[in-house]
């Protein structure tokens, strides 16, 4: 939900500031200051949207060069914050210094209610469009590797972890579900080390065929290959004294493996067709949502280099377990998507945020970008009002349904109950296995395990023992 926009009405005289706060109330939150000193104090301690200042203030009511003073100090400290002057110095010059200073009006007491309603109205778009031109330039900053958005304990943690391992030359295997911002981590990781000033390269290992892929990486001298007409550098070279993101590692073929693996050896290669070495220092960072052991065991992932990038880990946790993130991330992410598509939404209703905290977010922020999209190009009001498409993956959907028939299909002569709820159990991780051709790991996701999936299925197998297959 959007925050209340604030009026702070700086004034020592109680009914003048009477007056204002009931000609303001209906939409503004109104605090109060009969003095420069809790009027400073109010803005150091509160997120102030504009000022309304009168120019009669103490120690000297009656010389409205004390409220001018001030008003030339907040166009210096709050620079953003517009300013309404009102005063009973009903002046010409004063009013043409008072706009000089920043002021965005001036009005004389007594004053006509409308046209100051009117003008702190213009006022506050003016100021909203700042703010929102300011932080879609910090939305779209953040694609570069410098926000990871959110208060909640587990995201606090990834930001610990990070500036702990961001400065250090070792490489780092992000684990994480589709969707959760693998890469966002990864660009972090690049901005906070001293490779900052040199390039980040992404690379998506599973979208691309091995011949590609490995001239992506390494290069290839012209001729290697059918339409291999001129040398082309590969990634390696290119982010030289910088960062190469490996997105979705397991989806390299074991011959790409084998040659990776050498670089991270001795930091050295060949492009393809050629026989130079080439030497290049990279700090690499790779991601994966499958189980890497579970590859290494069945053989489809080298174990040295599985060695190699699981020097350190860092876990990206899904998007149902930080949803104290979710205000914070939908407004974000609204008011990006709404300025892309030129339009003015300013915010959420109660009922579409509570359809975003009961949703289970199977594709995560990735998922809550589309959503919001969805919402932004639908929408032509100010404030989304629902978001029909979520109502079939609410947290917990239809699951009271399930309990009832279970319930109503129990003997009237009595159960044995701990055995009645194991037969359960056994017979939900049987179905879910059925469902999705006995992969433990999709079998949990599908039971709600979240990241917890893997160790979770292995537990319930052994215990009922039931056989499934590796990832």
């Amino acid at each position: 939900m959007a925050t209340q926009r604030t009026i702070l009405v700086v004034d020592d005289n109680d009914i003048n500031r009477l007056n204002l706060r009931l000609l303001l109330k209906s939409d503004y939150l109104v605090l109060e200051a009969g003095d420069i000193e809790m009027a400073e104090r109010t803005l150091i301690e509160n997120r102030v949207d504009l000022v309304v200042l009168d120019l009669a203030l103490p120690p000297e009511p009656d010389n409205p060069e004390i409220g001018m003073a001030y008003l030339a100090n907040l166009s210096v400290e709050s620079p953003d914050t517009p300013v309404v002057v009102i005063t009973g110095h009903d002046q010409h010059d004063l009013a043409v210094r008072a706009q000089q200073d920043g002021a965005l009006g001036f009005f004389g007491k007594p004053f006509d209610p409308d046209e100051v309603k009117d003008s702190i109205d213009r006022a506050m778009e003016v100021r909203s469009q700042v703010l929102r031109e300011q932080e879609l330039q910090r939305a779209l900053d953040s694609r570069m590797g410098s926000d990871i958005l959110g208060d909640s304990e587990v995201i606090q943690d990834l930001h610990r972890l990070i500036e702990q391992v961001a400065p250090m030359p070792s490489t780092v295997l992000i684990r994480g579900e589709t969707g959760v911002g693998k890469e966002l981590v990864a660009r972090c990781l690049h901005a906070q080390s001293s490779r900052a000033d040199k390039p980040f390269i992404a690379i998506n290992c599973a979208s691309m065929n091995v011949e590609h892929l490995e001239s992506e990486l390494f290069g290839h001298e012209k001729g290697a290959f059918t339409g291999a007409n001129k040398r082309k550098l590969g990634w390696f070279e290119c982010a030289n004294g910088g960062t190469l993101f490996l997105d979705e590692v397991t989806g390299m073929a074991l011959s790409v493996q084998a040659k990776l693996l050498r670089v991270l050896e001795h930091g050295e290669f060949s492009r393809l067709g050629g026989e130079s070495t080439i030497h290049s220092d990279v700090r690499l960072v790779c991601s994966s949502k499958m189980d890497l052991e579970a590859l290494v065991q069945q053989g489809e992932f080298r174990d040295d280099l599985y060695y190699r990038i699981h020097v350190v880990e860092i876990n990206v946790p899904p998007l149902i377990d930080r949803l104290d993130d979710l205000p914070l991330l939908s407004e974000r992410i609204l008011l990006q998507k709404s300025v892309l598509c030129g339009k003015n939404i300013a915010c959420f209703s109660d009922v579409a945020m509570a359809q975003m905290q009961h949703y289970c977010w199977p594709g995560n922020v990735r998922e809550l970008e589309n959503v919001i999209e969805r919402a932004v190009v639908l929408c032509n009001e100010s404030c989304i009002e629902a978001l029909p498409s979520l109502s079939a993956g609410a947290i917990g959907s239809g699951s009271g349904d399930l309990l009832d028939q279970w319930l109503k299909a129990l003997p009237d002569s009595g159960i044995k109950g701990e055995k009645e709820v194991a037969l359960f159990e056994q017979k939900l991780l049987t179905t879910a296995l059925e469902r999705h051709d006995y992969i433990k790991t999709r079998a949990g996701r599908w039971l709600g395990f979240g990241d917890r999936a893997k160790d979770k299925m292995r537990y319930l197998c052994d215990k009922y023992d039931v056989a499934f297959k590796e990832e």
